[in-house]
């Protein structure tokens, strides 16, 4: 299938006379390089990338593909949907499950869904190895491939997010002037901008990248934006009843209680409100570790 669509992808280009250069134009929306690899029949493009070459070329989609492309397989989707939702502690069951879930995905469905996929499941691997594994390796090569044209949008799909919580990960234990690039203000301004996700299935997504990019506007001491990006992650969780990261956010709002509004008293209650939030939903390990990260924060709290 693969070889087949590109072959007409790259006779209508040519038979346009139009340079690869001239099909992608500023590469927002697919790049010189992925249009070379589904032209040589190396990678299987989206329905949106498709949909943007057919109208670019001025061909219909469906003299492109037929209705079974743009179904991905049951199994994978299943799949796919438990990796999303895991929680990546450096927990050793926690990390077997998660291994087995990729060793699934790559042994069985891997070969089939489409680049744009394939993408999504290489870039959660690469973020697991960094939070789980303290593996930096893989993650490198996808950035640079990919996140230059994450920039460019501006309206981010679940890949996109993906590629900002790689990117945040990436750069965590980097020095604090590394993390107040403008790369990394661009990609929290993205977040801010892409804010309205009710009844939307990248809300979860969303929740858990917003966790990460208020880490990094606590240490910048950006809390203008902190706030604003905190009670954005809340009305998603509320309206969308995306419950799992709740304690997360709550413990977000008891370090804001603490350390921009210097309200020692209100801040521990509110660490308490989300290690017993936590508790409720069943996840032990969150409880303890927000039980710990109060204990931290006071006590840098006191030193300063």
């Amino acid at each position: 299938m693969k070889e087949k669509l590109g072959m007409k992808v790259r006779v209508a280009r040519e038979s346009q006379k139009l340079t690869r250069e001239m099909v992608c134009e500023d590469e927002s929306n697919i790049t010189i390089r992925q249009l070379a690899r589904i032209e040589t029949g190396k990678s299987l493009p989206t329905l949106t990338k498709l949909n943007f070459l057919a109208n670019k070329l001025k061909i219909s989609l469906n003299s492109l593909i037929d209705d079974s492309y743009i179904e991905l397989p049951i199994g994978y989707i299943r799949l796919k949907n438990k990796l999303m939702k895991q929680t990546m502690y450096k927990d050793s069951i926690r990390a077997e499950k998660v291994n087995l879930l990729f060793d699934q995905i790559y042994d069985n469905f891997y070969d089939q869904i489409n680049e744009e996929e394939q993408l999504t499941i290489d870039i959660l691997r690469a973020t697991t190895d960094i939070v789980v594994f303290n593996n930096v390796q893989f993650e490198s090569g996808l950035l640079k491939e990919y996140f230059p044209q994450t920039l460019l949008k501006k309206e981010l799909c679940e890949l996109d997010f993906l590629l900002i919580y790689l990117y945040f990960f990436y750069i965590f234990g980097k020095d604090k002037a590394y993390k107040n690039r403008n790369t990394t203000k661009q990609a929290i301004n993205k977040l801010v901008k892409n804010s309205d996700y009710s009844n939307d299935s990248n809300a979860y997504l969303a929740i858990k990248i917003h966790i990460i990019a208020l880490n990094f506007l606590s240490e910048l001491k950006d809390y203008d934006t902190y706030k604003q990006l905190l009670d954005i992650s809340k009305t998603i969780s509320e309206e969308n009843q995306e419950f799992q990261k709740k304690p997360i956010l709550q413990m977000m709002e008891a370090k804001y209680l603490l350390f921009h509004v210097s309200d020692t008293e209100k801040a521990k209650v509110m660490y308490r409100v989300a290690a017993k939030t936590a508790m409720l939903l069943g996840d032990n390990i969150a409880h303890d570790q927000i039980l710990l990260e109060m204990e931290k924060d006071l006590k840098f709290y006191e030193s300063i």
